[in-house]
């Protein structure tokens, strides 16, 4: 495949980012907690984020990140002066990251019906964007210019990539153990070996959005290997031929080893294998889905600590 082809399947990925949420079960509202979401987000940023309050005058919650107010709003994180216009954009946390990965042998109707490939492009029309106002100042990358004076390159599992500067040092602990581990596990060692190629920053916007994919802040990384063995590795390129994109079964997916899969998450990086949407080679930062999925969250307003 072209890159000009893969960049425009990863828009589109990037703008279906919340299907992921789709469950087997009855839908759960993801927001009717602030106070566990945000106190996650303070666990998993600490040198950014100084505080969660409580604002009386508006009736919101708010977290303080870089001396800036974003009020919760149902999740999405605003400047005050986009309260009024909250229902404009979709919450931060609209899914929820599970322990596996999700067997397509146990699909339910609906939730095949939900995957088919005009469904996904109707769903892509009509779904709001993220409000960029968290990750421009958690990354400080509200601009092209801005993003890249935080952006890194430096050599990581034997090849050159370039991220933002706060993953540095977790991918560094991420390779650290898996070098360490591939000493006595098999699998790591035959899937360190079998690297090809790793993609990190890559500023994208979508095209009539305001949405950029996690690449552009530097804080995903896509590991590809130089053969995957006519497995499939991404929903997105076999959509494009077969309808029945999401039955094919875990083991015609190529894969990460599990405790490669592991470490990542140890160190704060989701793996986007576990997304209905699936994408094998794609990690990224996401350190507050880690801590909810950890403390047991579902959602409901039940979790209340």
């Amino acid at each position: 495949m072209s890159a000009k082809c893969r960049n425009a399947a990863l828009a589109l990925f990037f703008a279906l980012v919340a299907v992921p949420a789709l469950a087997e079960e009855a839908p759960v509202r993801r927001t009717d907690n602030p106070w566990i979401i945000l106190r996650a987000f303070l666990v998993s940023y600490p040198d950014r984020i100084q505080g969660v309050d409580f604002d009386a005058a508006t009736k919101e919650w708010f977290l303080v990140i870089n001396d800036e107010r974003l009020y919760w709003a149902g999740g999405r994180l605003l400047r005050k002066e986009d309260l009024p216009k909250a229902d404009s954009w979709r919450p931060y946390v609209d899914y929820l990251y599970p322990r596996d990965v999700p067997d397509p042998s146990s699909f339910s109707q609906e939730t095949i019906a939900s995957l088919n490939n005009q469904v996904l492009t109707e769903r892509r029309k009509n779904a709001p964007a993220y409000n960029l106002a968290f990750y421009d100042a958690l990354y400080d990358g509200a601009t092209r210019v801005k993003i890249e004076s935080h952006i890194v390159r430096f050599d990581y599992l034997g090849k050159r990539v370039s991220v933002h500067e706060s993953l540095v040092e977790p991918l560094k602990r991420v390779e650290a153990k898996l070098r360490e581990g591939a000493k006595t596990d098999a699998e790591t060692a035959t899937f360190l070996a079998a690297i090809g190629s790793i993609e990190g920053y890559n500023w994208r916007e979508i095209a009539d959005s305001p949405a950029r994919s996690n690449h552009s802040w530097g804080i995903a990384v896509d590991i590809l290997p130089k053969n995957w063995g006519k497995k499939n590795i991404y929903w997105n390129w076999i959509s494009y031929w077969n309808d029945k994109w999401m039955l094919i079964p875990l083991d015609r997916r190529w894969m990460p080893p599990k405790a490669v899969v592991e470490t990542f998450e140890g160190e704060g990086f989701i793996w986007g294998g576990k997304w209905l949407l699936w994408d094998n080679m794609h990690f990224e930062y996401r350190p507050e889905l880690l801590e909810l999925r950890d403390w047991g969250y579902t959602g409901r307003s039940t979790d209340a600590p």
